[in-house]
C-alpha cells in the first residue's frame, strides 16, 4: 500500500524516500524534511517555512528528518479531519454527538454539548467505510444519480410530448377548421346552385312567353289592319268587326293565360340564426382546456386519447346543424366551503319599490363578469343584477312562471316555465326572447349535457329531451307503481372526471338521487338535518343543497357521500328555495321563499 507522500523510486532499498505532499500536488517531487504531526504531512524545507509562520498552523509540531516516519511498514500516517466547525470557524471538527446525531468541535463540546456522549472521529471512524451508514450512502448516491438520469430521460420524452402536443392540438384545429371551411364552403355552393337552378328556370319560363305574346300581338295587328282597311265600307266593316270581337275574347284568354305563367321566383338570402351566435360568439371555433394530471405521469400518459397529458384540447366537434361552442361546465372549487364562517352583507333588493307583488327567487346562475340571472316566480320575469353593485341591471317578462334556469353554449340560457314549457333566452347585452319549446307536463327542474336538456317534471318525472323538446329517455314510476321521485322539483349535472351525472332533489322523499346520463339509479343521499331538499349547485366536488324546511344549506361531499351543515337558522336562513357560491368574490347568495332579496354572505377563513 502506498502512502501519501511516499514514492517508489527505481533502485532504492526497502526503506522509502519521503516527498513533501504540497509540493506533490504540483507535480514537485522534493525530498520531505519535516513532517507535521497535525497536518499528517510530509513538508519539504520551504513549505516547513510558511507552516511556521501562518498563524493557522504555527503552533503545530514538526518532526525533523530523523524523528519523522521513514517507512512503509515502521509507520503508519494517520489522518485527521482539518475541516473547520461551523459555529466555531477557528477550531477543527473533532467529535460527533451521539445524542445530537451531530459533528462539533472541541468548543461546542464543552460549550453546548457538555451533557452529551460524544465520539472521537479519528477512533470512530476508521471502519467507517466498511459499515452500513457509508455501505446505504453510497447505495442512495447510486439510486439518486439513476433517478436523476431517470429524470432527465423523463424531460427530454416530454420535450417530445409537448412538441408533438402542440402539433397534434395544432393538426386537430386545422382539421376542424378544414372541415368548418369545407361545411360552408358545401353550403354556400348548395345555396349558389339553389339560385343558379332557380335562375335558369325563371330563364326557360320567360324565355317561353316570348313566342307566345309576340304571336298574340301578331294576331292582334292582323285584326286591327282588316278593320283599318274596312274603313269606308260600313257593312264589311260590321262583318269584320263582329269577327273580330270573337278572337279578341280568345286572344284575351291566351293573354291571361300567358300572364299567369309570368310568375318568377323570388327569394332572398337570410343569415342562419346558429351561425349569426357563433361568429359573435367568444368561444367560437372551439375552446382549450386544460387536462390536469400528475406531472410524473406525463411522459407515459397516452397520447392518442388525448387525456392524461397537461396540455389543451380542442373542443370543437359540436353537431354542424347548430355548431354548438363548447358546453359550460362546473368550477372547480379552490377552498373546502366546510372550514369558512360565513357573515352576513348588504343583500340585493329584487322587488321594485313601486310593485306590490313580492318576489319568489326560484333559481339564479351566473353569467360573464359579476351578472347575475334570476327567475323571479311570482313576478313572470327573468331578472339580470350586478353583484359588484347589488343592483338591478334589467329584466324581461316571459310567457309563464319561469322557475328554473340552466347554461346553453354561445351566451344563452333555457328557463323552464312552469307548465308552459321551456323559453330560450340570449344573454350577450341586453336579455332577449329566443324560441320557446312547448313540452308535455309541468317542467321545472333543467340541466344541460352534451347538446341535451335533463328536465325534471312536477309529477315526478325526470327526462333527457333533445334541442327541440323531443324525449329521448325518461324515468318515472318504476315497476309494480313503484315512485322513483315524488317531486323532484331541482337537478343539476356534475362532472366528476370525465363522467357527467346528474342529481336531484326530492323534496317529499328528502332525498339526494345520483344518476346517470341513461337515467339509470346509482345512489341516493339522505340525512336527518336536511329535510325538504330544493335547490342544488355544484361547487367542484362538493354540492350545496337548500334544506327548505330544516331552514340550512346543506354540502354533500361527493368524494365520502357526507354530508355537513354550511349555514342554517343562527345565520338567518329562513326556508331557502336556491343557492350559490361565487369564488371569484368569496360570496355566498341564497334566495328564499317569501323574501323579495337575494341574501349574500360573505366568507372568512
Amino acid at each position: 500500500m502506498e502512502v501519501p507522500g511516499k514514492k517508489l523510486q527505481a533502485g532504492t532499498s526497502a526503506e522509502d524516500t519521503a516527498y513533501c505532499q504540497p509540493c506533490e500536488q504540483d507535480d514537485e517531487f522534493l525530498p520531505a524534511e519535516v513532517y507535521c504531526t497535525v497536518c499528517k504531512e510530509f513538508l519539504c524545507y520551504n513549505c516547513a517555512s510558511v507552516h511556521r509562520k501562518l498563524k493557522i498552523t504555527r503552533s503545530h509540531f514538526l518532526l525533523d528528518k530523523s524523528n519523522m516516519p521513514e517507512s512503509i511498514g515502521g509507520h503508519e500516517v494517520e489522518y485527521e479531519c482539518t475541516e473547520p466547525c461551523d459555529i466555531h470557524p477557528k477550531e477543527f471538527i473533532k467529535y460527533f454527538c451521539t445524542t445530537h446525531k451531530t459533528i462539533i468541535c472541541g468548543h461546542c463540546a464543552v460549550q453546548i454539548h457538555r451533557s452529551c456522549h460524544a465520539d472521537v472521529i479519528s477512533d470512530i471512524s476508521k471502519a467507517y467505510k466498511d459499515g452500513k451508514e457509508y455501505g446505504d450512502i453510497m447505495k442512495k448516491i447510486a439510486r439518486l444519480f439513476e433517478e436523476i438520469d431517470l429524470c432527465a430521460s423523463n424531460v427530454e420524452k416530454n420535450v417530445d410530448v409537448v412538441a408533438k402536443l402542440g402539433e397534434n392540438e395544432v393538426e386537430k384545429l386545422r382539421r376542424y377548421r378544414e372541415e368548418v371551411n369545407k361545411y360552408f364552403e358545401e353550403r354556400e355552393q348548395a345555396l349558389l346552385k339553389f339560385i343558379e337552378k332557380t335562375k335558369h328556370l325563371d330563364e326557360e319560363l320567360l324565355g317561353s312567353l316570348k313566342p307566345k305574346y309576340k304571336n298574340l300581338k301578331s294576331k292582334v295587328e292582323e285584326i286591327n289592319t282588316k278593320l283599318e282597311a274596312q274603313g269606308n265600307n260600313m257593312i264589311q266593316l260590321f262583318i269584320e268587326t263582329k269577327r273580330a270581337k270573337e278572337l279578341l275574347d280568345g286572344l284575351q284568354i291566351e293573354l291571361a293565360d300567358i300572364n299567369k305563367e309570368n310568375a318568377v321566383h323570388h327569394y332572398e338570402f337570410r343569415k342562419d340564426p346558429a351561425t349569426e351566435r357563433l361568429i359573435t360568439s367568444d368561444p367560437g371555433l372551439g375552446t382549450l382546456e386544460n387536462i390536469m394530471t400528475q406531472p410524473h405521469n406525463i411522459a407515459s400518459a397516452s397520447a392518442e386519447s388525448g387525456h392524461g397529458i397537461i396540455g389543451l384540447t380542442v373542443q370543437g366537434d359540436g353537431q354542424r346543424e347548430t355548431m354548438a361552442t363548447a358546453e359550460p361546465t362546473v368550477s372547480q372549487a379552490t377552498v373546502d366551503l366546510t372550514i369558512l364562517r360565513f357573515t352576513p352583507a348588504m343583500d340585493i333588493p329584487m322587488k321594485s319599490p313601486t310593485h306590490d307583488r313580492d318576489c319568489k327567487l326560484s333559481s339564479m346562475v351566473h353569467l360573464a363578469g359579476s351578472r347575475l340571472l334570476l327567475a323571479d316566480f311570482n313576478d313572470h320575469t327573468v331578472k339580470l343584477v350586478d353583484m359588484q353593485t347589488n343592483s338591478q341591471l334589467s329584466k324581461i317578462g316571459v310567457r309563464g312562471q319561469p322557475w328554473d334556469i340552466c347554461l346553453l353554449p354561445g351566451d344563452r340560457v333555457a328557463v323552464t316555465l312552469a307548465g308552459k314549457g321551456i323559453q330560450f333566452l340570449e344573454t350577450r347585452g341586453q336579455l332577449a326572447l329566443g324560441n320557446r319549446l312547448l313540452v308535455e307536463g309541468d317542467c321545472r327542474g333543467i340541466a344541460y349535457h352534451a347538446d341535451r336538456l335533463i328536465v325534471s317534471y312536477y309529477d315526478g318525472k325526470v327526462a333527457v329531451l333533445n334541442m327541440n323538446g323531443h324525449v329521448i329517455r325518461g324515468k318515472g314510476r318504476g315497476g309494480s307503481g313503484h315512485t322513483v321521485f315524488e317531486r323532484p322539483l331541482y337537478l343539476r349535472v356534475v362532472c366528476e372526471g370525465s363522467t357527467a351525472f346528474i342529481y336531484v332533489s326530492d323534496y317529499i322523499k328528502n332525498t339526494i338521487t345520483k344518476m346517470d346520463m341513461n337515467l339509470n339509479m346509482i345512489k341516493t343521499f339522505q340525512d336527518p338535518a336536511l329535510k325538504i331538499p330544493r335547490g342544488i349547485t355544484a361547487v367542484g366536488d362538493q354540492l350545496l343543497i337548500c334544506g327548505s324546511q330544516s331552514n340550512n344549506i346543506m354540502i354533500l361531499d361527493l368524494s365520502t357521500g357526507q354530508m355537513t351543515q354550511l349555514v342554517g337558522g343562527n345565520e338567518g336562513i329562513r326556508v331557502p328555495l336556491c343557492v350559490y357560491y361565487c369564488l371569484q368574490q368569496n360570496k355566498l347568495l341564497v334566495t328564499e321563499q317569501s323574501n323579495s332579496v337575494v341574501k349574500v354572505y360573505n366568507s372568512i377563513e
